[in-house]
């Protein structure tokens, strides 16, 4: 052995050469920039020309991505592009290619096309072919051809970009829109997709949904929620999603202004017909900013507890809350009427009483006086108990019901057993009505349940609870508070700002039947200050079942 065969241990072998996979699969990608390419069978002339090209070579194509427009401009956003190279990654077996038509089909990214098919060539073991030319990356020569080509794509890419932009921008500049309309809108022109919505100009009209987007705006500005204007919009039949009624807010486009990022911060009044005046679209712009007319409007505000609670007499809307930043003082208004505006609380400099005192008088009147507590208990436990004989009879009738409903239904099964129906359609109509019928009625009979266990206390505890209902507001957080309103008051209440009383059609039943009591016991004959239109709770138990109490 010489000395430099001595050195043999340390030399590294010579990288072996890669052998190509024996499985013939492939998959097919196609892809076009446009919906009018689409409609030119561009997709189908890329899969049938794929389909040849597999038969000629011997390869079998088991899956098939694309066949939509997408921009290969950026390869992240395209969601076929991104389901064809996430299920290469995934895929156990895996295809020897992916067939494209062309390359330029595959991507114009350039540098990131070349990252990705070179993770799929090294990594994974995935070749690239392209089929106009028959290019594959199973070559080091070829490989370095189709990573120009995916340069070349994207240079092409970008100077058609440059003879392009100074054309849109004027036609944008020009007062014209460019792309897809928003909802509300119909869009003609002529390479509009919709047949018939091809013209020679292009045109821009408010259609039917528009017309019903219009009271959206208003309901914006009456202080609505998102959730109920869109409920309200699905009732008229438009449909929008929660995300898309949001962005509409801020599109100046339904005012009628136009603002491209080619207008490069200059808006401009666009060629259609605004859906909403300007003033309007600023209007709401201001409730989003939580700024409107020197007052910023917050919806969890513990200085404006009653918001959502107190309805305009005029409309009946809610009204909103409000504080004037200079004074610090709160108020609540009407969005619409004018002059429907009340301050939050007293003071020393306003003659006039706040809501607040207002409100907590108004719950202070449900108070019974203590010689009156115990005979108002009296009535309400033999109100329970007539509850309770009403609810062991209506079990009773219902139990009958349901017994003779399901004899009829015995009689039925065994009537179609021995043959007696000649319509097996019958037979089902007829059982089905049955079964209806006895649902129905057990419904009735878990409703009718009536059953309070240790009664006594439970009345104890409520009429201790509704005797300081007052207190407990003036001394509760604002969540507190909003329950306490929410209980006594399940519909809110009416505010009359120019008498400044309160006026509503629903009070919880037990101050309801307490205000009742109060009136007739201690003899007092003017109103309480408020109005109902609810009848007596005392009277048959009508409204004083213990889980309408809520305390």
């Amino acid at each position: 052995m010489n000395d430099l065969e001595r050195y043999n241990r340390f030399t590294k072998p010579r990288r072996k050469e890669k052998t190509l996979p024996t499985t013939r699969e492939v998959w097919v990608y196609t892809r076009v920039s446009s919906k009018n390419q689409k409609e030119n069978y561009s997709l189908s002339t890329q899969r049938e020309e794929a389909e040849i090209f597999a038969t000629k070579k011997g390869y079998h194509i088991t899956e098939c991505f694309g066949n939509l427009n997408e921009s290969a401009s950026r390869d992240i956003t395209r969601k076929e592009f991104q389901a064809l190279i996430n299920k290469v990654k995934k895929s156990h077996k895996k295809p020897f290619g992916i067939l494209v038509y062309m390359i330029s089909r595959f991507s114009r990214s350039g540098g990131s096309a070349i990252t990705i098919v070179e993770d799929l060539v090294e990594r994974l073991g995935v070749h690239l072919i392209e089929v106009s030319s028959g290019l594959d990356t199973t070559t080091d020569e070829n490989k370095l051809t189709i990573y120009n080509k995916l340069i070349e794509a994207r240079k092409e890419n970008h100077q058609r970009l440059k003879h392009t932009i100074p054309g849109m921008k004027k036609f944008i500049k020009s007062g014209q829109h460019f792309g897809v309309v928003p909802i509300g809108y119909d869009h003609y022109g002529p390479r509009v997709v919709d047949p018939l919505k091809r013209d020679v100009k292009q045109r821009i009209e408010i259609n039917e949904d528009g017309i019903q987007l219009r009271k959206a705006w208003n309901w914006k500005l009456e202080g609505l929620s998102d959730v109920e204007i869109i409920s309200r919009l699905d009732d008229l039949g438009v449909k929008i999603t929660k995300q898309n009624i949001s962005s509409m807010w801020r599109r100046a486009f339904y005012c009628g202004i136009q603002t491209n990022a080619f207008l490069e911060g200059k808006p401009i009044k666009g060629n259609w017909g605004p859906l909403i005046s300007e003033e309007i679209f600023w209007r709401v712009q201001n409730i989003l900013d939580g700024n409107n007319q020197g007052y910023t409007i917050e919806k969890n505000n513990d200085r404006r507890p009653l918001l959502g609670t107190l309805y305009c007499p005029n409309c009946g809307r809610k009204l909103t809350g409000y504080e004037v930043k200079k004074k610090k003082l709160h108020y609540y208004k009407c969005q619409k009427c004018i002059g429907i505006s009340i301050n939050a609380e007293s003071s020393v400099k306003m003659k006039t009483k706040g809501a607040h005192p207002m409100f907590i008088e108004l719950l202070e009147s449900f108070r019974l006086d203590d010689q009156y507590i115990q005979p108002f208990l009296l009535q309400l436990k033999k109100t329970f108990v007539g509850m309770k004989k009403q609810s062991f009879d209506d079990r009773d009738a219902y139990g009958k019901q349901i017994k003779a409903l399901e004899a009829e239904l015995d009689t039925l099964d065994e009537r179609y057993a021995y043959g007696k129906f000649d319509d097996d359609d019958l037979y089902q109509r007829l059982r089905l009505k049955k079964n209806t019928e006895i649902d129905q009625i057990r419904k009735k009979l878990q409703t009718s349940e009536f059953e309070i266990s240790n009664l006594e206390h439970y009345l104890n505890k409520s009429i201790e609870i509704s005797q300081n209902i007052h207190t407990s507001w003036q001394l509760g957080t604002l969540e507190e508070k909003r329950k306490i309103q929410k209980l006594v008051f399940p519909e809110g209440i009416v505010v009359d700002t120019t008498k400044r009383t309160y006026l509503t059609s629903k009070v919880n039943s037990l101050f309801l039947a307490k205000s009742q009591y109060k009136r007739t016991s201690e003899g007092i004959n003017k109103k309480l200050p408020i109005k109902s239109d609810e009848e007596s709770s005392l009277v048959a138990g009508v409204g004083l079942e213990p889980t309408t109490f809520g305390l």
